[in-house]
């Protein structure tokens, strides 16, 4: 047999005779059910579940997987399975004659196994424990190592090994200088920490990865671009809303040919035994309607309901079929049940979104409102001879010019990653909202709200290495004065310092200028989000805008609203099934707008609409917004109700990442 071809079958376990390894390595299934090795606590393999057992063999002969993912639900041995496979890496090194040498390097000393966590001390860490009780089970790894460690809390050492922490709150933090074989992450879902500790954690976890991978990984001998390695990294996590940052580790590696994930409901986990085989019909909501169980039970029996599973289907939604035992969790609470049981995360799960809901928004949008910016992001340079006015469709303005308007511009300059944000709004109307005045013996009555329009709203980036030019939106803001004769009450920018020249320039060409940061006073998203509320914003179907604005979190504790490093977006593929794609998080669109929108309630006269105003805004809407009605200023009957045609975008590769939004929320509404 090939030398070559022998090393990759060794790698594999099936040929005990490469002379690298001076004991042969025995197969997982012996590993996992003899009492010489982890035979004892599984009985015989009895104790883990037929399914884990199966993964663990396949894993086995699968050298080029080296990243396994364990999530789903909760409840179906993930962290067990995690310690067994690290536990066949130690058996697989200490088989070895000269671990070093079978990976062509010098003598390093020992070989790191890691845990990265939150616990405060490796003692506490259950990954670690569980490992030293299955090795001290094991007569096979103690007579190759020793007992450390108290009576009460033992551990097992071995000269070739050497247990590292991998928590930010453990001394000497931080594992990039070790060389690490194996390693596992886990008990990161703690609800009491924060994300940023969470995330460090993940990073730390990413960057020993990456170390492994160039010390530990060898290019095949047999299959081209091929790398093999009998050391693995175990992440394991299950569905939670809160650990948006691991599902987008998981989702930009998925399909690597390196990683293997395992993703089960705990049905197929646990032993067909277990269940009597009687299943119920589960509908998987999605970002407008809720997740349901199709069906009710009558005189202690579950019925079926047809009707409604016809319906889902036919409206495209995904049924789940679920086992009876778990009826009873899924009707008290589906969301939760579907997450714990079937590992699957809702959408409508959003409590650390600053809109729980994206239908909120959707409601604010007016089908007949045309969007006036002709290209979703602009891209320019320094030195481009660009006229920001030419990107805009004045003609989709419907609110008359000399009505008050207000802008907010998000500042950026550098073509590095952020992008600059405008948003222009007025007061477009009034609605009337019915109070109770406690202070006068209950009483009821009604006060008059403003309505708000934005105009517009644009992302200015700048090209790689190049710089926006702030210059030319200086330009762009004195034109919109001057040469389209908007009535420009009032332009606020959020950084003071880095917009003072500009703040200069504007106030001399007669445009009134102010500083008002978001970031600093985060209650401005807030009031924003109950305008939204009340269905007192009017916008237009902007699929960047809503991108940013649904994935926007409001961390209470920091006091402190901002958007996810990377977001996890779903896109519905021509054959109707979707896909799950990772997206770069932002808010500079929604900072423009809800800059805007605050600077006009700010500045709103406390009284309501004049005939004149009422005059001069029917004048210039040439359809009706489904939603004019509740703001009590129009009669529908002086107006036609012909749509008008949907805008076309000049950059549809751009926006084809954001419009399968859309295409769900049109679907709901």
């Amino acid at each position: 047999m090939n030398k070559n071809r022998k090393r990759d079958k060794i790698q594999t376990l099936l040929d005990a005779s490469y002379v690298g390894y001076k004991e042969r390595p025995v197969s997982m299934r012996r590993f996992l059910t003899d009492t010489d090795f982890l035979g004892n606590v599984t009985k015989g393999g009895k104790m883990i579940f037929p399914i884990w057992k199966e993964t663990l063999i396949d894993l086995s002969n699968l050298p080029e997987k080296n990243l396994v993912v364990l999530t789903g639900s909760i409840g179906t041995g993930k962290t067990t399975v995690a310690i067994m496979g690290m536990a066949y890496v130690l058996h697989l090194v200490m088989c070895l004659a000269d671990p070093w040498a079978y990976f062509n390097k010098q003598d390093g000393g020992k070989m790191a196994v890691v845990f990265f966590n939150l616990t405060r001390t490796l003692s506490a860490s259950k990954g670690f424990n569980l490992l030293q009780g299955y090795l001290q089970s094991s007569p096979w790894f103690r007579e190759k190592g020793h007992i450390m460690g108290s009576e009460e809390n033992p551990r097992l050492e071995f000269p070739i090994f050497e247990w590292i922490s991998g928590s930010p709150y453990s001394k000497g933090y931080g594992t990039l200088g070790l060389n690490v074989i194996t390693a596992l992450m886990d008990e990161v879902d703690s609800p009491t920490e924060s994300d940023k500790q969470r995330i460090r954690v993940l990073k730390a976890f990413e960057s020993t990865y990456r170390r492994f991978e160039n010390r530990f990984v060898l290019p095949s001998q047999i299959e081209e671009n091929k790398k093999l390695t009998i050391g693995k990294f175990f992440l394991v996590a299950s569905k939670q809303e809160q650990l948006s940052f691991l599902n987008t580790f998981v989702a930009k590696r998925k399909s690597s040919l390196n990683v293997y994930i395992v993703d089960i409901p705990i049905w197929e986990a646990r032993p067909k035994s277990e269940y009597c085989g009687i299943k119920f019909p589960v509908k998987l909501g999605d970002l407008y309607t809720p997740s349901e169980v199709l069906g009710i039970e009558i005189d202690g029996k579950f019925v079926v309901d047809n009707e409604k599973v016809l319906k889902a289907q036919q409206e495209g939604f995904k049924i789940v079929q679920v086992p009876i035992e778990y009826l009873e969790a899924f009707q008290r609470d589906v969301v939760g049940a579907l997450r714990d049981f079937a590992g699957i995360s809702v959408t409508a799960l959003r409590k650390s979104k600053l809109f729980p809901s994206e239908h909120l928004l959707v409601e604010c949008y007016d089908p007949a409102k045309k969007n006036p910016i002709k290209k979703m992001t602009i891209e320019v340079g320094f030195e481009d001879d660009v006229d920001f006015a030419n990107y805009i469709d004045f003609r989709a303005i419907r609110i008359p010019k000399h009505i008050p308007r207000y802008i907010h511009v998000d500042i950026a300059y550098s073509g590095d990653g952020d992008a600059l944000g405008l948003g222009m709004s007025c007061i477009s109307g009034w609605t009337d909202r019915t109070v109770e005045n406690l202070d006068k013996g209950g009483t009821m009555s009604v006060e008059k709200l403003p309505v708000v329009e934005t105009d517009l709203s644009m992302r200015i980036k700048g090209r790689v290495g190049d710089k926006i030019p702030l210059h030319k939106v200086r330009k762009l803001i004195i034109d919109l004065k001057k040469v389209y004769k908007f009535n420009i009450k009032l332009v606020t920018f959020d950084l003071n310092l880095l917009s003072e020249d500009t703040k200069q320039i504007l106030t001399r060409a007669g445009i009134e200028c102010d500083s008002l940061s978001l970031d600093r006073n985060p209650q401005i998203y807030r009031s924003f989000r109950d305008l939204v509320n009340d269905k007192r914003w009017v916008y237009h179907k902007d699929e960047y805008a809503h991108f940013e604005f649904i994935n926007l979190e409001d961390d209470t504790e920091k006091n402190k609203i901002d958007h996810p490093d990377e977001v996890i977006d779903i896109v519905i593929l021509e054959d109707g099934d979707t896909n799950e794609v990772v997206v770069k998080g932002s808010k500079d669109l929604a900072d423009g707008i809800t800059g805007s929108v605050e600077d006009a309630l700010r500045n709103v006269q406390d009284s309501p609409p004049t005939q004149e105003f009422i005059r001069s805004v029917k004048n210039s809407v040439s359809s009706i917004p489904n939603n004019l009605d509740r703001y009590n200023l129009f009669d529908k009957k002086s107006f036609g109700s012909k749509k008008q045609e949907k805008p076309k975008t000049e950059d549809s590769k751009q926006s084809s990442e954001f419009k399968d939004i859309f295409k769900r929320s049109q679907r709901k509404r």
